[in-house]
């Protein structure tokens, strides 16, 4: 197969983990892979972890203080632009795979641009920038991204599949003995601060419902708090101090978790792991709706059913063979669903000579 020169640009953590594995393994084959991101949460720590090189456009970040967020993404559409240009203008790319504005670059130099994404269009109407200049739209089949359906690159699986399916991720339990010693019963709460631009206005757990979760939890074995967001005082003694990279095999290894992150619940759900979702955006969210109807991996309440949502957690804490349910559950989701680093390294090396107007035979994907 002839070498091809790929351009990743990645703006926030959770793409690093659904393309880790991919680009490793193309690497691995020889084939050219430039990487460039901004400076978001932990997402530069982790590429340098990765050893990977790497060009940060933004180490400044992309955050502008003191005007309104609406206002900021705009200058930062102008400012990404510009500086996407200047990096790519005297290079040459066979493909570009982003979440972000590097396809008005891939119109601008004639570069076909694969753009990923898990999120209804309904939750994130400003996305449409993006995804009406990309080429294709990688997506879940169950995501709806209305208008867009016809640039759409379906796949049966879920972005965490990338790096949490079984053949790529093997949990370890000699990890979590740094908080667990003796392998206790624990849980794991995930705090966000809900601040981009498709989160204003939505709420998330309060800190007093936070209280009553740990007063619940405490009852049942080990309380961790793993956060985004600023921390009162007396909940800092909960802080899950851990590495970055390693928060995977605690929530395989937890026996429930708890979070306002969409994310998080996500990777838990798809280890097998109950996981309980509280914020805003419940019932919007393709992706998560089928884990919980089709599937039974999560639950998923918004704030002001948190009464609700907290019997459920004490049913399932006093529920017998919980775990071996869940395995279950989670076997019939692998089943069903695809190892999605497999295809997407099938995908970028052939994408040239694909006939998308086909069916493409998913079967050899799901292992």
């Amino acid at each position: 197969m002839n070498k091809k020169r790929f351009l990743f640009f990645v703006v926030h953590p959770s793409k690093y983990h659904v393309f880790r594995h991919t680009i490793n393994i193309l690497k691995s084959k020889g084939h050219q892979v430039d990487i460039l991101i901004t400076s978001k949460d932990v997402l530069e720590e982790l590429i340098k972890n990765e050893g990977w090189e790497y060009k940060n456009i933004f180490p400044e970040g992309r955050k502008i203080a003191g005007i309104p967020t609406y206002l900021s993404s705009g200058i930062n559409l102008l400012r990404t632009i510009f500086r996407l240009y200047k990096y790519t203008r005297k290079k040459k790319y066979d493909l570009f795979i982003t979440d972000d504005l590097l396809v008005y670059i891939g119109k601008l130099k004639s570069v076909p641009t694969i753009v990923f994404t898990d999120d209804d269009l309904y939750v994130t109407r400003l996305f449409s920038i993006v995804l009406s200049m990309a080429t294709h739209i990688l997506s879940p089949d169950i995501t709806n991204i209305e208008k867009y359906t016809n640039k759409k690159i379906s796949f049966p699986g879920y972005k965490e599949l990338a790096y949490l399916h079984p053949n790529v991720f093997t949990p370890n339990s000699d990890i979590i003995k740094h908080i667990n010693i003796n392998l206790k019963p624990f849980f794991i709460i995930r705090l966000v601060s809900l601040s981009a631009y498709h989160d204003v206005g939505k709420k998330g757990l309060s800190n007093i419902q936070v209280k009553k979760l740990i007063k619940v939890l405490e009852a049942y074995g080990n309380v961790f708090i793993s956060a985004e967001r600023n921390l009162p005082n007396e909940f800092e003694k909960y802080r899950l101090h851990i590495k970055t990279s390693d928060i995977s095999h605690y929530l395989y290894f937890a026996k429930l978790f708890i979070g306002d992150s969409q994310t998080m619940t996500s990777e838990a759900a798809v280890l097998g792991t109950p996981s309980f979702r509280c914020n805003d955006f419940v019932g919007k969210i393709s992706v998560m709706e089928e884990k919980e109807y089709k599937y039974g991996l999560t639950y998923n309440y918004p704030p002001d059913r948190f009464e609700d949502m907290l019997e459920k957690i004490n049913q399932l804490l006093n529920q017998k063979n919980l775990e071996a349910e869940f395995v279950q559950k989670r076997n019939k989701m692998l089943n069903e669903k695809i190892n999605l680093s497999l295809f997407m390294i099938w995908l970028f090396e052939n994408y040239q000579k694909i006939d998308f107007s086909k069916k493409i035979d998913f079967k050899k994907f799901i292992n």
